[in-house]
């Protein structure tokens, strides 16, 4: 009853106070305003810290439980103060099962300094949800503050676990990870949806290709189509075989029209290389003869 007057009047001691005032203490002064004055049984300041088994609950049930108390929704941190229990009957680690999951430990544990002297430690561990070692990490980060002053605690018999009367803890979310794992969760829907228009459009062309390959073997297999392919070439012949002649004084094969042709010409009076001349075609009547059309080769090293 009186710890829980302690904490409504607490929490009115932080309601009247202006914005942006809000309990954020330090290591040094987590470690010897708030947990020294604990284990010594000395008057606390006014603080956020909640009494609590911490070990027996999950992050979010602690959070639930804390914010019936607080009205302040601003506050991403929360502190505790609470025992530990042994893991083992004969040794002096501490147990790290907390409601649907546990703690694991993670980097080195930091001295907390003050003056000069250290006054306690500080460790940092991760909640994983499920059972060890095969949990599911994450974005809940907790540091346990241990005093270095506290005193030795007396065991009662080989069932008394407690290894400890007070140790401080402060939990809050990694905000870099949980945003993280929304944008891995994002990802995932817009890849889903991605395959999903792939498996359509792999369902949809192939059929268009088939009905593109089909309509285009039908009009090769067509009489009309070889009809007039054969035309065509017979045309191209013709036409090649009557304008064929030889280059003078080379002996080069070439298409060679007449002077009232509109197609390349040469003149064997020129004075450029070789004594060949090439005429500007008369665009008026344009080339309709495949073989005039068609490129030349010229070996002009010889010229």
């Amino acid at each position: 009853m009186l710890k829980r007057l302690k904490e409504e009047d607490d929490e009115e001691y932080f309601r009247m106070l202006p914005a942006g005032y809000r309990f954020k203490p330090t290591d040094q002064e987590l470690m010897d305003y708030y947990l020294r004055r604990k284990i010594s049984g000395l008057p606390l300041p006014p603080n956020k810290i909640r009494e609590v088994n911490f070990y027996s609950h999950d992050p979010e049930t602690l959070t639930a439980m804390n914010n019936k108390v607080s009205s302040n929704e601003v506050e991403k941190e929360w502190y505790y103060f609470t025992p530990r229990e042994r893991k083992y009957t004969n040794g002096s680690r501490p147990a790290r099962k907390g409601g649907n999951g546990y703690w694991k430990a993670t980097g080195v544990d930091k001295q907390v300094l003050l003056n000069g002297k250290k006054i306690g430690s500080k460790k940092t561990l991760v909640f994983h949800e499920g059972k060890p070692p095969k949990g599911s990490k994450t974005n809940w980060i907790m540091h346990e503050y241990v005093s270095s002053h506290a005193p030795v605690r007396v065991r009662h018999g080989k069932e008394d676990m407690k290894l400890d009367n007070w140790v401080l803890c402060k939990l809050y979310q990694n905000s870099r990870e949980a945003k993280q794992k929304h944008r891995t969760t994002q990802e995932g829907n817009g890849l889903e949806c991605q395959e999903k228009v792939e498996a359509d459009i792999a369902a949809i062309v192939p059929n268009k290709m088939a009905a593109a390959v089909s309509e285009s073997i039908n009009m090769v297999a067509s009489p009309a189509y070889h009809q007039y392919e054969q035309l065509d070439v017979e045309s191209f012949n013709m036409n090649f075989e009557q304008d064929t002649n030889r280059i003078p004084e080379q002996g080069y094969p070439m298409p060679l029209f007449g002077e009232n042709s509109n197609y390349y010409m040469f003149d064997n009076n020129s004075t450029l290389g070789g004594g060949f001349q090439q005429q500007v075609p008369n665009f008026g009547d344009f080339v309709t003869n495949a073989a005039a059309a068609a490129p030349v080769t010229f070996n002009v090293s010889s010229w």
